[in-house]
């Protein structure tokens, strides 16, 4: 028997929330475990189940679910203490990306080095809330800054991670952003509206006292954010800056970024 009519509809009391299909459920098994794997790739080693299950707001037992599942298809791996990394499956994807954008901005990256009198060149490809470095061109310089291939760094006090914020769209860059504090998030906020108008970024002793960066990030085929960043002691940042800035706007440009 059909009781009040004009309250209901297929089955489906109206007013009351549509009950969340597969497809539903699956984007946000999806969107938990991508976000786990981000705080995983940040901390590798360091975060335990009820680390990652306060940072994602997740019951205990979602997040043990969420976590054993990534561990059985190999995205993630635990240690005897309890502590996740980053899972052999997954590095291979990123083992084979690296070379692969390495071989792709080679020749611009040796241009920019050029173009900067023997500056050092890196180069680096966001991962979650880290910028990984998968290649670069050495100073000639007696006094220099180099970083080792292989390493990530922090986007909220990198030139190359700000500059790969403001390469996201308004959307991505702020569910990035809103996981800082409320000051860093703020500065965040704006310094991505002033790359997002210049073109570059900067970290002026930021990440490491005594050297300054500049930046540029865009994306490219594949979906990758690739961002070039010239590192120097900041005595000797300030008095090349423009050239730094004109070799990397220059960069900019290289079809590289369209292969």
């Amino acid at each position: 028997m059909i009781r009040n009519a004009e309250h209901y509809s297929g089955g489906v009391p109206l007013g009351e929330p549509t009950p969340p299909t597969n497809r539903d459920e699956g984007i946000q098994v999806l969107r938990r475990a991508a976000a786990a794997l981000d705080e995983i790739a940040a901390e590798p080693g360091r975060l335990r189940l009820v680390d990652l299950g306060e940072r994602l707001g997740l019951a205990k037992s979602t997040a043990r679910r969420l976590l054993v599942g990534l561990v059985e298809v190999g995205l993630a791996g635990v240690d005897s203490q309890g502590h996740f990394s980053l899972g052999e499956r997954l590095l291979g994807f990123g083992s084979a990306a690296g070379p692969h954008v390495s071989a792709m901005f080679r020749p611009t990256i040796e241009r920019v080095a050029r173009a900067t009198d023997g500056e050092t060149v890196d180069l680096s490809v966001l991962r979650g809330q880290r910028m990984w470095f998968v290649d670069q061109i050495e100073s000639s310089h007696r006094l220099r800054a180099v970083s080792a291939v292989g390493v990530r760094f922090p986007l909220e006090v990198t030139a190359n991670g700000k500059a790969a914020l403001a390469a996201l769209g308004d959307a991505e860059a702020e569910a990035v952003i809103s996981r800082f504090s409320s000051p860093v998030a703020d500065r965040l906020r704006r310094e991505t509206a002033e790359i997002r108008r210049t073109g570059i970024a900067f970290d002026r002793g930021e990440h490491t006292p005594g050297i300054s960066a500049a930046a540029i990030a865009r994306r490219t085929l594949g979906d990758n954010v690739v961002a070039i960043s010239v590192p120097a002691p900041t005595e000797r940042f300030l008095e090349k800056e423009q050239r730094i800035l004109a070799a990397l706007r220059t960069a900019a440009d290289s079809p590289a970024w369209t292969r």
